[in-house]
């Protein structure tokens, strides 16, 4: 059988290592392939096929057609070289990892089966789909296999992504791990890296999302973006004018904006994921206690519930009740029993009015008004004695995550005022300038994490001062040339010819990795690549010559001398 192939082309093999994979894991340890016909012996032995096709028929039975068992037993001894790869497999629908062949054909007698060896020098091992695309065969050169070339790339590199697109993962889990020792990063690069995209599979990621998934509606996670007139008042905390339910114009209060309500959202999944389920009873009767209170005012045909001969509750909202007498002249409109407050005298353990009036975690007119405080705390107690609440689970925490895009236009010491230190000591309050129901506290919580992008070339990057730097971790997301991803779908003559000017036309004050023009721009699936260089590309090599970015006497005959194919 000598059939020996001469030349040394690389070539691309798809192998089962056993049927149905069940040899796997031992010829992965092992560093090998092997193929099983071991009655033939040294397959090396033979002269030509039909020498081998009849040892095949007297050993193992079957017809005279073998062709593709004694295909695979030449193609194992000598089409297969040194350096080709092997893509492992099982059945048609599963990858399971790559290598590169680094010895020989031999026999291997002293094992007890798979007998016929090439050692390999495995690079990945893991699982991934293949989508039902593979043959059935143990052994197929897919080196030139035209028949099955997807989105412009050939089958055994296409194959060869579907794995490498882990290595992408890998980085994702790298930058996962990073968040955990800090909350708080910032991907930079240079236009057109796809920083927002790897914030949002970051995102995905974080919130146990599948790559399909959507992040639209997800109540876990925030997008926003920055700008130069962005405040701390838009972002954090703010005061806002509504109209004073006691009397005639308006009153300014504060309330949590973008930040300070997802900071709060996470801050009580991460309280209620600490506590057991005995505290997690007691808040869930707290709420069917004020749900009752609604229902018992909806019922009544006054929409009155006493609190006293003179004093009742009216009205009742998601964060308080209103109470009033009919004779008060100064608060004819009512005043605020907030549950915050109700609930901070139950947890206080205090049972009468006197004791009411001595609470320090209460505000001032509870304290005065402590006969009527206390007696809705009383109606909690014969509420509680007389409910049989829901078993409660314990609570499992959540992760949240604020993306926040192009994180560098805005004046971060401004936006973030106080929060620089809570970005540092997760879980500790800070004091706002801003009070919410006397509360001026805020917390940034274990489970939020914030991702910002930061366009490099952007001279704004100077507005993060040190004392910001030092509270975030900065992760390179840099250009990269996308052939082997997409294949015909990416321009990758003129992305490296782009790429040559920021090589030879540089100037010194500014860096390559903070300016080259990044892959996506070169990315032609949805748009032709000459409507993205006349539109796109040009432009923006254009704005760098005025802005003394690329520089040299010809730099704009290069430029317009660059064609796309």
């Amino acid at each position: 059988m000598n059939e020996k192939i001469s030349n040394l082309i690389q070539h691309y093999w798809l192998y089962s290592p056993g049927e149905q994979a069940s040899k796997w894991e031992e010829f992965y340890k092992e560093g090998i392939i092997a193929l099983k016909w071991d009655k033939l012996g040294n397959l090396e032995n033979y002269d030509d096929r039909t020498t081998v096709v009849e040892a095949l028929i007297n050993n193992y039975g079957g017809t005279n057609d073998q062709r593709n068992n004694t295909s695979a037993i030449n193609d194992f001894i000598y089409k297969m070289n040194i350096g080709d790869i092997i893509i492992a497999k099982k059945g048609t629908a599963t990858l399971l990892g790559y290598g590169k062949v680094i010895s020989h054909y031999y026999y291997d007698e002293e094992r007890a089966t798979y007998q016929h060896c090439r050692e390999v020098k495995w690079i990945k091992k893991g699982v991934w789909n293949a989508h039902n695309t593979l043959p059935t065969k143990t052994l197929t050169d897919i080196t030139n296999d035209e028949s099955k070339i997807i989105n412009g790339v050939k089958y055994a590199q296409y194959l060869l992504n579907i794995m490498n697109e882990n290595t992408e993962n890998h980085e994702i889990e790298k930058v996962i791990a990073l968040l955990h020792y800090k909350p708080q990063i910032i991907l930079q690069g240079p236009p057109g890296t796809g920083k927002t995209r790897e914030a949002k599979r970051i995102a995905k990621a974080l919130l146990g999302l599948g790559e399909n998934d959507t992040l639209n509606n997800n109540e876990q996670f925030k997008l926003i973006q920055f700008h130069p007139s962005y405040s701390y008042e838009d972002f954090v905390r703010g005061i806002v004018a509504e109209p004073n339910e006691e009397g005639d114009g308006i009153v300014y209060t504060a309330e949590n904006e973008i930040l300070g309500t997802f900071a709060k959202e996470a801050l009580d999944n991460w309280y209620k994921a600490q506590q057991s389920t005995q505290t997690l009873k007691e808040e869930e009767i707290f709420k069917a206690f004020i749900e009752h209170i609604k229902d018992e005012l909806a019922k009544s045909e006054d929409y009155k519930y006493p609190l006293t001969e003179a004093v009742y509750l009216f009205d009742a909202d998601d964060k308080r009740f209103k109470y009033k007498g009919d004779n008060w002249e100064v608060h004819s409109k009512g005043l605020n029993m907030n549950y915050a407050e109700i609930k901070s005298i139950i947890n206080s353990d205090v049972k009468d009015r006197q004791g009411v009036t001595k609470l320090t975690t209460i505000g001032g007119q509870a304290r005065r008004h402590a006969s009527y405080f206390i007696r809705i705390v009383e109606k909690y107690y014969e509420f509680k004695n007389s409910y049989k609440p829901i078993v409660v689970d314990k609570i499992q925490l959540k992760n949240y995550v604020l993306i926040i895009d192009e994180i560098n236009r805005a004046n971060l010491s401004a936006v973030l005022g106080e929060l620089i230190y809570a970005l540092e000591y997760r879980g500790e309050a800070v004091q706002s300038m801003y009070s919410i129901e006397g509360d001026s506290s805020l917390t940034l919580p274990p489970n939020l994490y914030i991702i910002g992008t930061m366009n490099t070339a952007d001279r704004s990057v100077g507005h993060i001062d040190y004392a910001i730097r030092r509270r975030f971790a900065f992760v390179n997301i840099l250009p990269k040339d996308l052939t082997n991803e997409l294949g015909n779908n990416f321009a990758k003559s003129l992305f490296d010819s782009v790429a040559n000017l920021f090589k030879d036309n540089l100037s010194p004050e500014f860096k390559k990795e903070d300016v080259q023009l990044g892959h996506s721009y070169f990315i032609t699936k949805h748009t032709p690549i000459n409507i993205r260089w006349e539109y796109e590309i040009k432009p923006i090599l254009l704005e760098y010559v005025k802005d003394g970015v690329l520089i040299g006497q010809d730099i704009e005959d290069k430029i317009n001398d660059l064609k796309p194919l």
